[in-house]
Formats: structure tokens, sequence, C-alpha cells
């Protein structure tokens, strides 16, 4: 095999020349392609069973997470309308990655909560609707029943229950009266507090709209506010219209207020009883026509609750309200956050097997975003991707410093020891090896880890004193004469 090299060398020495120079360029860039990696798959067997079970368990509930902690002094100075909004800003940017499998914060919780009273106000609504219809159908038929017995002399019985009933029936108008008024003024809050966001969010396409690479990104913007902008103004709509209903129920309290007078005055004059009775039908009636337009428009309003969108409270009480409970504790799903109550977390869990490419833009996008929000002091960004960034770069570093002052050494060594022509020409051999070595892993696709970086101790050792071995062997033989052999 050598002896075949060897003539091929001495046959053809200038072509050998020019392809070890074509070969020598083509491994420099290879190094080009050359990745540190820290991942589990340089320091265990991909085809192991600890290996695949972990791969199996980090694609189910994600790998480890980075971790950004908010220093504060109590929770009072934690949990503040402040820290959810910068972090609820955090999290927005974060979700353009595909390879972040969750983000986990005491944002989500408020998120949650608000969700679920949405969700709750619409089921009353609903509720409401339906008992008054029921209620509605209840007058017509008592009205029904008594325009057909009009004419019996035996009423006062029937007179004292339903005089029962309309003081039962006026006591829950009251109580409906407030829960409207409530409702409408809830809507006419829901449309200015979208309206100030939609304000915010103008500002930001203000400022988005200056750079030209962001035009997709502020047309995307402008469209959803728009349709929050239509949402307020449906929801101010809506509000508008249910002005009258509170009215409504006034007017449907006095009417049954009007009943019941109406009823003692019968039990005290019998003479006017039929046609008295006939009035408190078409009353019963009238009062049931009302309740079902008021059922009606609860309904419309059920059916458009989906203008309303749970978002981050903007007071402080408000939000208090959500993290502490009814004795002043702070609720346990929240306190799982905090450390020490000096310290609140937010989880960036990412999927399993993210390259640290991803990983480094993932870090640089969060310390970026708090740099911007000006909490670089007050936060603190830790957990092992972060940590494997920086045995990364310390890697790196390492490397650097470790190859320069190897050259440096190498050097000051064959200048002083190997007193020959060309001295120097050992290290140019080992440091065109150590490149193509290198250029050999980049295409080969063989990552820079913590073992494969012993290697180049041992590669550089053994190949300078080969190189000094067979340079002072050509020496030897060129001072042999050209016909020396």
């Amino acid at each position: 095999m050598f002896d075949k090299i060897i003539k091929l060398i001495t046959k053809y020495p200038m072509k050998m020349v020019f392809f070890g120079i074509i070969l020598f360029f083509v491994l420099v860039v290879g190094v080009t392609k050359v990745e540190l990696k820290t991942g589990n798959d340089t320091l265990i067997q991909t085809d192991t069973t600890e290996y695949i079970d972990n791969f199996n368990y980090q694609s189910e509930f994600g790998s480890d997470p980075i971790i950004i902690l908010y220093k504060g002094d109590g929770y009072e100075n934690l949990f503040t309308v402040e820290n959810m909004t910068y972090m609820s800003e955090l999290a927005d940017e974060l979700s353009y990655y595909d390879e972040i499998f969750t983000i986990n914060s005491p944002v989500s919780l408020v998120k949650e909560f608000s969700e679920k009273s949405a969700e709750q106000y619409e089921e009353a609504l609903l509720q409401l609707s339906s008992g008054l219809e029921d209620v509605s159908v209840n007058l017509q038929t008592m009205s029904t029943l008594l325009a057909s017995n009009a004419n019996t002399e035996d009423i006062d019985a029937t007179l004292a229950q339903l005089t029962t009933a309309i003081d039962t029936m006026i006591t829950g108008q009251q109580n409906l009266g407030i829960g409207v008024t409530n409702l409408v003024s809830s809507y006419a809050t829901f449309s200015t507090q979208i309206l100030t966001v939609t304000d915010s969010i103008t500002t930001v396409i203000n400022d988005l709209s200056t750079d030209p690479l962001l035009n997709d990104e502020v047309t995307t913007l402008t469209t959803a506010n728009n349709q929050l902008i239509a949402m307020a103004n449906q929801m101010a709509t809506i509000s508008t219209d249910s002005q009258a209903l509170p009215a409504v129920t006034a007017n449907t309290i006095i009417g049954l207020q009007n009943i019941i007078t109406g009823l003692n005055g019968m039990i005290d004059d019998q003479t006017l009883m039929t046609a008295q009775i006939l009035t408190l039908s078409n009353n019963l009636s009238t009062i049931a026509t009302n309740l079902h337009l008021m059922s009606v428009n609860l309904l419309m309003i059920h059916d458009n609750f989906n203008v309303l969108i749970a978002a981050m409270p903007q007071e402080q009480a408000t939000l208090e309200m959500m993290i502490y409970d009814e004795t002043g504790e702070i609720r346990r799903m929240f306190e799982t956050f905090t450390i020490d109550e000096e310290y609140m977390m937010l989880l960036v869990v990412l999927d399993g097997e993210v390259s640290d490419e991803v990983k480094g833009n993932i870090i640089d996008t969060i310390k970026t975003s708090l740099a911007d929000q000006g909490l670089t002091d007050s936060t603190l960004v830790s957990g092992k991707p972060v940590l494997d960034m920086s045995i990364k770069t310390a890697m790196m570093d390492s490397m650097q410093i470790m190859m320069g002052l190897s050259a440096l050494i190498m050097i000051s060594v064959l200048l002083i020891v190997f007193r020959v022509k060309w001295s120097l020409l050992p290290l140019g051999i080992i440091l065109v090896a150590v490149v193509m070595t290198i250029g050999i892993m980049g295409w080969l696709g063989i990552g820079l880890t913590l073992v494969s970086m012993a290697v180049f101790p041992v590669l550089i050792g053994l190949g300078i004193d080969y190189a000094i071995q067979f340079q002072s062997r050509y020496t030897e033989e060129l001072a042999g004469g050209i016909d020396n052999e």
C-alpha cells in the first residue's frame, strides 16, 4: 500500500502536490461544519435502553426547562400587575418557537382564572335567561287560569295564594334588577378595557411599522387590532341596547305591586271581583310578555358572549383577588412558582432533543427581552439548557487557549532544541493534520464533545513527535547525496 503511494508521489509529484492542496481546502470547508455538542447523545449510545427511555419521556413531557427567576421582597412585590405583564410579553415572544413544549408561570394560572370566570359568567347568563322564560310561562298560565275562573265565588283563598306568590316574584325581580344592572355595567367595562388594549396595540404597530422587515407582522397585528375594536364596539352596542332591561325589571315590580294592591281591593269589594280578576289576568299576561322579552335579550347577549376575551388584570386589586384566598393566604397553585417568598419562577420547557443552535436562540431571546424590559438586574436565567450553552462556550474558549498555548510551547521548544533548517516545519505539519482531522469530522457529521476534544492533545503530541523524526530522517538522507538509497 505504502509502496504504491510512494510510487505515485515519485512518478507524479506536482499532481500529488496539487491534489493535496485541493484536499486540504476541501477539508478546511469541513471545519466550518463542525458543531460543538453537549446533548445526551454525546455521553451515551443512542441505542441503549436508558437513552431510548429518556428520549420517549422527553417526547411526552418535554426536556429540562429554562428557569427565569424574578427577584422580589415578599409576595406583594412579586405578584404585581407589572411583573405579570412582563411575563406575558416574554411568553408571547417565545410562542414563535415550535421547539418549546410549554411555558409555565403564574401568568398561565391568571389566564386560566380569567377564562374560568368568563365561562361562569356565560353560564349565569344562560341560566338567567332560562329562568326568566320559565317565570314568563308560569305567569301566562296563571293569567289564563284567572281569566277562566273570573266568575267563581270562592276566590278569597285563590287571591291569598296569588298575593303570596306575587310577593315572592317581587323579591326575585328586585334581585334580577340588581343582576341585570351589573351585567350591563360589566359589558360597558369590558368594552372600555378592550379599547384600552387596542390603543396599546396601535402604539406597538406604529413602532413596528418603521421597520420594513416587519411589514407582515404589522399587517397581522393591524388585522387582529381591528377585530378587537369591532368586538369592543359590538359589546358597547349590546350594553347600550340593554340599558332598558333594568327599567323593565323596575316596571315589572311596579306592575306586581299594583296587582297586589288590586288583589286587596278585590277582597274588600266583591262586586268588582270579576272585572278586577280579568284586569289581573291581563296584567299577568303583560308581565309574562315583558319577562319573555327580557329572556330573549339575555339569550342574545349569551349568544354574543364570544366577543369577550380573557385578558390580564389591569388593576392590582383584581390580580390579588385571583392570587389570594378568602383568608388572605396565597393560593397553593401560585405558591408552587415561588421560592422563599423572594423569587418567582417562569419555566420554559423545551421539546426533547432540541439542537444547541435553537437552544442558544431561545436563551438569547429571553435575555434580550429581559434587557428590553429593564429586568436584567432583578432576574436570573438558569436551568440545564443554559448550563449546557455555558459549557459549550467554555469548551470553545478552552480549546482556543489550548491550541494557542500548545503552538507557543511547541514553537519555543522547536527553536531551542531542534536546531536544524526549517525547524518549525513539524509545527506546520501537525497544524495541517489537526485542520484536516477536524475537517473530516465536519464532513462526516461528527461533533466536538468533551470526549473527542481529549483526542487533540494526543494527536498534537504524537504528530509533532513523528514529524520531527520524519524531518530528521529526511535530512539525514539528503546529507548522503542524491544517489543515496
